[in-house]
């Protein structure tokens, strides 16, 4: 009788359980194959975009027609190169730059503590002896390691490097502003015209002081010729850029330079904007007769 009264407790006590077991694995299924991420739900990040900026050296008052690069300042290019080169500063890279190569300073060696050359040596002898040990002559270390500068000694060097850039930028910025053009590039008017003068003179000199000796050998040749004025029209520099293969004809044509100069003085217009005209002309010499181009 009391058997069966306990099986009945335990089967009335543990019923809640059975029933609720289910339920709850069924709810635990449900969250877990139910629920997902949506991906488009995730913030999204935006790069923001990168502005390159370039620190210029020296400065101008009129801004370039067209700018190459944003800088700080205005700037006008100038140079003899054909390529857009980006302005660089004049001092290097405080980073070390490894190289192939030999330090010419040895490494120091670590020293062992019990360096045998260095400990006392105890002699033991039988009997008496009056002999006595020299001591060794003490020899110069041939592996001496140099002392290394002072800090002191390394801000002094810093100092007269920097004085140094400093001189190089005063003299670059005081150099003259060249404008190099042709008949090609000339985009004013008043270029156009002054180039236009100039050819003229040059070809009226040239025809008139023909080379005699081209004549006699008949020679003939095509050379570029560079040719740099001030604000007076005087010739400051000629310079050949592409030889015409015989010393006669590039000899000729900075002979007829020189001969036709003083030029015009350069108009008020490129006055204000450059301190020099670099005027570039093909020469032809054919024929007994001289062109540009």
């Amino acid at each position: 009788m009391h058997t069966l009264d306990m099986n009945e407790a335990y089967t009335s006590n543990h019923l809640p359980l059975a029933k609720t077991l289910p339920v709850a694995l069924l709810l635990h299924a449900a969250l877990i194959l139910g629920v997902s991420f949506a991906p488009e739900l995730l913030p999204k990040f935006n790069i923001p975009p990168v502005l390159d900026v370039t620190l210029v050296q020296t400065h101008s008052e009129t801004a370039p027609d067209e700018a190459q690069f944003i800088a700080q300042a205005n700037q006008q290019a100038s140079g003899s190169s054909d390529q857009t080169n980006r302005p660089r500063s004049p001092l290097a890279s405080m980073e070390p730059n490894a190289q192939d190569g030999e330090s010419p300073l040895k490494s120091v060696e670590a020293m062992p503590e019990n360096n045998p050359k260095l400990q006392p040596q105890l002699l033991t002898t039988k009997g008496e002896t009056f002999k006595r040990i020299d001591k060794a002559p003490e020899q110069p270390d041939k592996d001496a390691v140099p002392v290394a500068e002072t800090p002191s000694d390394q801000t002094q060097e810093i100092a007269r490097l920097l004085a140094e850039v400093d001189e190089a930028e005063a003299l670059y910025a005081r150099r003259p502003r060249i404008h190099f053009i042709d008949s090609v590039s000339a985009k004013s008017s008043v270029e156009a015209a002054y180039i236009d003068s100039w050819v003229k003179k040059i070809e009226r000199i040239g025809n008139i002081n023909f080379p005699g000796e081209a004549i006699r050998r008949n020679m003939s040749g095509k050379l570029i010729l560079n040719a740099t004025l001030n604000h007076s029209g005087h010739v400051m520099d000629i310079q050949i850029s592409v030889s015409s293969g015989f010393n006669i004809l590039d000899q000729a044509a900075q002979r007829i330079v020189k001969l036709a100069s003083p030029y015009p003085p350069l108009p008020q217009e490129i006055r204000e904007k450059w301190d020099q005209l670099n005027i570039t002309r093909t020469w032809i010499f054919h024929s007994g007769t001289l062109d540009t181009e």
